[in-house]
């Protein structure tokens, strides 16, 4: 029996490639600074454009974001211990064609399984906002969430995804569990610590299910209006705190629980509030597009509508539809119908003009602005009544 050298263990990437400036590097990092080096001119911003390229293409979506994760972690440790790429990938590295070869494959690559996976890749920023949405402002609450989620915990963070017909008991369990907790004697900080600990269970439970009846929506939606019909201010939370626990909620809201109830988080704003709101959602929105999540950044700036439809804030519909343009049809059409209830025609007209940016979208907002206000913004000078049918509201697919 004849025995040959060792044979060496597959290399995924996260592994210890070198070690420079008494710090260690992965062989994500020799693969990524190697691209940069010899694709790139040594630049990693050229990188990162070619990265979000990607995502915003939607080609290995997940993939790009936990590339870019990596790439910013690089960047930052590469400035703290002053080197440039070229200081990983020297042109003797880089003569070696086998690797250079791989390292484009693998930046390249649509798929980044998660055994190949550095700690900045499975640390996302989205990642850590849907954290910060389900848990991380917990510690701002007069009595701890975390509390009651205990409780919780067993039934909804379970390993083995769930059936339709699973779902159904394990709705059930949760229900149950909830009405066993909700006795008469909670004071209102806890019953508010309970119901904000049950909207983080139904949404573990969410992410494990199959979902197909509705059921677990359903007891979310309704564990979500008592929520939101509690009364949070007296039981101690800061305002601001709880706004931008409910910002953050709305905005990474993956299974469309705002359905057809799209003011319904702001039909309870108390006087003088919706200013700090708008305010926290122009910021979620501006945090959410500086990680490419463009998608929650447009939610946040849609939930800016809502808020002023909710609260009848006509003033705020013809900037907010300017923010907006003519990407997004529903808060357009629903801030212009809200001013014509008000007899307020021509904040209508405003809307549509302020929203008819190009795009997809621009030609059914034109029509549904003659439609609703007889007046063309498309062309100012002509007959307003051309009599232009309406067109059927387009099926946007949303990416989230």
């Amino acid at each position: 029996m004849t025995t040959g050298a060792p044979r060496k263990p597959p290399v995924f990437g996260p592994e210890s490639w070198s070690e420079l400036a008494g710090r260690p590097w992965s062989y994500w990092d020799l693969w990524f600074a190697a691209v940069a080096v010899s694709a790139y001119g040594g630049s990693l911003d050229e990188l990162e454009e070619h990265l979000v390229d990607k995502l915003r293409n939607h080609v290995g979506r997940r993939s790009a974001e936990a590339q870019l994760s990596h790439l910013v972690d690089l960047r930052s440790r590469l400035e703290a211990a002053r080197l440039t790429p070229g200081d990983l990938a020297t042109p003797a590295v880089l003569s070696d064609k086998r690797m250079l070869a791989r390292a484009h494959h693998k930046v390249g690559d649509a798929r980044v399984e998660g055994r190949a996976m550095t700690g900045a890749m499975v640390d996302t920023p989205r990642a850590r906002l849907v954290y910060r949405a389900r848990y991380g402002r917990w510690g701002a609450f007069p009595v701890d969430p975390e509390h009651y989620y205990k409780s919780f915990r067993r039934h909804v963070e379970v390993k083995d995804h769930i059936s339709q017909d699973q779902s159904f008991a394990a709705v059930d369990r949760l229900e149950e569990r909830l009405r066993n907790l909700d006795e008469p004697s909670l004071t209102e900080a806890q019953r508010l610590a309970l119901y904000r600990a049950f909207q983080t269970a139904g949404l573990e439970l969410a992410d494990r299910t199959d979902d197909s009846h509705g059921n677990v929506g359903q007891m979310r939606r309704d564990a979500w209006h008592t929520y939101l019909g509690l009364d949070w201010q007296s039981a101690g939370l800061h305002v601001e705190e709880y706004w931008a626990d409910v910002c953050d909620l709305v905005v990474f809201e993956p299974y469309a629980l705002d359905y057809q109830e799209e003011t319904f988080p702001w039909r309870r704003v108390p006087v003088g509030h919706a200013e700090l709101i708008e305010e926290l959602l122009l910021r979620l929105a501006v945090e959410c597009r500086s990680h490419y999540l463009d998608y929650q950044a447009d939610s946040a700036l849609q939930q800016l509508a809502w808020l002023a439809v909710s609260g009848r804030r006509l003033s705020r519909y013809v900037e907010t539809a300017t923010r907006l343009g003519s990407e997004h049809w529903m808060p357009i059409e629903a801030m212009a119908e809200s001013a014509l209830r008000a007899g307020r025609r021509e904040v209508a007209v405003e809307v549509f003009r302020a929203a008819s940016s190009p795009g997809p979208l621009h030609e059914h907002l034109r029509q549904r602005c003659l439609v609703l206000t007889g007046v063309d913004v498309d062309a100012e000078g002509q007959d307003p009544r051309r009599g232009i049918a309406p067109s059927p509201s387009p099926v946007v697919a949303r990416e989230r």
